[in-house]
């Protein structure tokens, strides 16, 4: 199982669920969404997720964390608005994950908002993740 309704995890609906494959080294992001929060579950693989919150009201402003999940510790990770996010493939195969965001995707005006991975907002760089691969 990776949701169900009666878990009472997130109030908004799960109007769309979509996967997304990562090869070994590969990465998204950065990605913030204004009004959407993303509900994402790892199926395989590993990943590091990136997540920087540029929400001004939030007691974790202007910080930078970073965690890894992978199918052998699995949870489902809620990426409220505001919150820049990234994620990397540190495994040596494809990795998968499911999102399942508060609202469908609007193609005419999408709540999809990026930066370059290397930026002057967001102090990371990619060899901040120790993952043991080659660079």
């Amino acid at each position: 199982e990776f949701y169900g309704e009666g878990w009472n995890y997130h109030d908004a609906p799960t109007p769309f669920a979509y996967m997304v494959t990562l090869n070994p080294r590969m990465h998204r992001g950065w990605t913030i969404h204004k009004k959407q929060s993303d509900r994402i579950a790892v199926i395989t693989g590993t990943i590091t997720w990136v997540f920087f919150d540029n929400r001004e009201d939030s007691n974790t402003y202007k910080l930078l964390n970073i965690f890894t999940f992978s199918e052998r510790n699995r949870t489902l990770i809620t990426i409220p608005p505001g919150v820049y996010h990234m994620a990397r493939n540190c495994g040596g195969k494809e990795a998968i994950f499911l999102n399942f965001p508060t609202l469908p995707f609007n193609h005419a005006a999408p709540d999809k908002y990026r930066l370059p991975l290397e930026n002057d907002l967001i102090p990371f760089k990619l060899s901040d993740i120790d993952d043991g691969l080659r660079w």
